[in-house]
């Protein structure tokens, strides 16, 4: 998961698929309306909780099968799930814990309700200590990767790009599939490739969707947690 809108697009193409309408909330307090059989029966809000409709009857198991389908949206689209830190790691003023620090770069963690531990990588001004270009990240690989390009301990040159993972991954699955002369040892080696770039993308292994989250959301802004 790279972002919450990629959680965003899943979770609304998994409700699709169990009967539920997805629209793009017309109120700024919510990125999504919920409808079931033409009724508004809840609220997806910026927050990344879901919140009944309170002027309509909804069942209980109705607002728990939504959430149900958020938390196993969430968990298939890669999170952490393992807390990275302990009691020891320094805990910062908004919360989150510092898990590594280099060169003026920081990587820290803070736990979320909904998407287990997201991380964040950013810059500290040398001289009134704020923290400068934040980027988060819902993937503890992700996160790594960042912050060790961002501090200089690794060279990027040596790196795959996402989207350059993402054509190797079409190529190599093209090549598996209608390659005749490859041989079992190769393909093996290929499925095991295969393997390591889903573990890095994890909705390459999602199957096509129906639901038109484009057409209905069009390019929705990455929320930060808060703090």
């Amino acid at each position: 998961m790279r972002n919450k809108t990629d959680f965003y697009r899943l979770f609304f193409e998994q409700l699709a698929r169990r009967g539920f309408d997805v629209k793009r909330s017309q109120s700024s307090d919510y990125i999504a309306d919920i409808y079931l059989k033409n009724q508004l029966v809840a609220y997806f809000s910026k927050a990344d909780t879901v919140i009944q409709n309170p002027f309509v009857t909804v069942k209980d198991k109705l607002i728990r099968l939504i959430n149900d389908t958020a938390q196993d949206t969430a968990n298939k689209a890669g999170i952490c799930r393992d807390c990275p830190y302990t009691d020891a790691n320094e805990k910062l003023p908004n919360g989150s814990y510092k898990l590594a620090e280099y060169n003026g770069v920081t990587l820290a963690c803070k736990e979320h309700h909904l998407f287990g531990y997201v991380f964040s990588t950013y810059r500290t001004a040398p001289d009134s200590g704020e923290m400068m270009a934040r980027q988060i990240f819902y993937n503890k690989e992700f996160a790594g990767q960042d912050f060790a390009k961002r501090s200089g301990l690794v060279d990027e040159r040596a790196l795959f790009t996402e989207e350059e993972l993402r054509v190797l991954h079409a190529g190599l699955v093209k090549m598996s599939i209608l390659d005749q002369d490859v041989s079992n040892e190769a393909r093996e080696s290929v499925e095991r490739i295969l393997d390591k770039i889903e573990d890095i993308i994890p909705e390459l292994r999602e199957q096509e969707m129906e639901f038109d989250f484009d057409m209905e959301f069009g390019q929705q802004e990455e929320m930060e947690i808060g703090g």
